[in-house]
Parts: C-alpha cells; sequence; structure tokens
C-alpha cells in the first residue's frame, strides 16, 4: 500500500529523469561498548538536471503501517555527522540525521517514519553523487523489504523515488519480511 502511494506521488512529481538507490551493508559491531550492529548504507543519486540534492529521505513504515516512531527511538542510532558524501568542486558534503514520524512536508504525499539526511551547510551536493552513512542497532539485520522500505531524492521543487536493497535491523513492529523477522526471533531463542 505504502510503495503504491509512493509510485502514485512519483509519477506526478516532475519531467525530468532522477534516480536514487542505496544499499545496506551489516556487521558486528567492533565495540564492545556500543551497539551490537553497525549499518552502512551506500546511497546514489543522479538527477540529470542542473538542480543538485537538496536531501534525501529513507522511507521506513507508511501512516498506516505498524510501527511508531517509539519503536525506532529506542533501537536506532547514529553519530553526529550521520554520513559523507561527495560535494560540489569536490569537497565533503557533511549529513545529519533526522528520524521523523510526520513524513516530510517538502514532499508531497510523504507520509509516516522516516529518517531524513539533510546537508549542513557549507559544501553542497551536486545533482549526481555517493554517500555512505552508518547508523547502529542491537537488532540483527534482516533482508529490506523493497516493497516497503525505500528512499526519496528531493532536488529544487522536485523529487523522486528509488529502491533500497540489503538488510535492515529486525524491529517488532515489522516493516520488514514477516519470514525473516519470524525465522530471527525462533534463531534467536536457540543461540
Amino acid at each position: 500500500m505504502f510503495l503504491l502511494l509512493a509510485l502514485a506521488v512519483s509519477a506526478g512529481s516532475a519531467s525530468a529523469q532522477c534516480d536514487i538507490s542505496g544499499n545496506i551493508n551489516a556487521a558486528r559491531n567492533s565495540d564492545p561498548n556500543g551497539p551490537a550492529w553497525v549499518y552502512t548504507m551506500t546511497v546514489t543519486w543522479d538527477n540529470d538536471v542542473k538542480y543538485a540534492l537538496s536531501h534525501f529521505d529513507l522511507l521506513i513504515d507508511g501512516v498506516s503501517g505498524a510501527c511508531s516512531l517509539a519503536d525506532l527511538v529506542g533501537v536506532l542510532s547514529w553519530d553526529d555527522p550521520i554520513g559523507t558524501s561527495d560535494g560540489e568542486g569536490g569537497c565533503t558534503v557533511s549529513y545529519y540525521g533526522d528520524l521523523s514520524d510526520i513524513g516530510d512536508p517538502s514532499i508531497p504525499g510523504v507520509t509516516g517514519l522516516l529518517l531524513k539526511f539533510e546537508p549542513y551547510p557549507g559544501c553542497e551536493p551536486g545533482n549526481t553523487g555517493t554517500g555512505v552513512f552508518v547508523f547502529y542497532s542491537d537488532l540483527a539485520p534482516v533482508p529490506v523489504d523493497e516493497d516497503i522500505l525505500s528512499m526519496v531524492d528531493k532536488y529544487a521543487l522536485m523529487y523522486c523515488f528509488g529502491h533500497l536493497s540489503g538488510m535492515f535491523p529486525g524491529l517488532d513492529c515489522n516493516p520488514v519480511a514477516d519470514e525473516a523477522v519470524s525465522f530471527g526471533a525462533v534463531k534467536g531463542l536457540y543461540r
């Protein structure tokens, strides 16, 4: 349902071509004092126009989904900055993360839970780029459900939706595949 809304919204967004995609890898945290898992998300975008990336969102769950902001606040964390990307003129752009349950008011129809990646002032991202972003969780990774988790790229007054692959923390509220969470929960009982 959330994906259908996203596709319907993106169809009316703009005539320019745009692409954003991401992949999340998970690894055990080498810091014994930190959360158990490190999630590293690599994002690429190409706005195919002169307009640079304004910000992007990781869409976690729709407004009618099972997850709440409280479900995420206690299980996701990140350093500041949350990540970096290449910028215009060869500089490095630093980003801060903002977890929201009201969607992204700057993009029509984007509601629900999301993690927004906003550049700090100074170095600006270009109309194409690659970034690496890191967040942490004690929850073990499960495969991303590409029908639920996705990405949106905001540039000028335009936006486009893209896909996400890889792993994401296995939340009890379940914005990821049922089979992955159920199997992970059962497997965890026998460790």
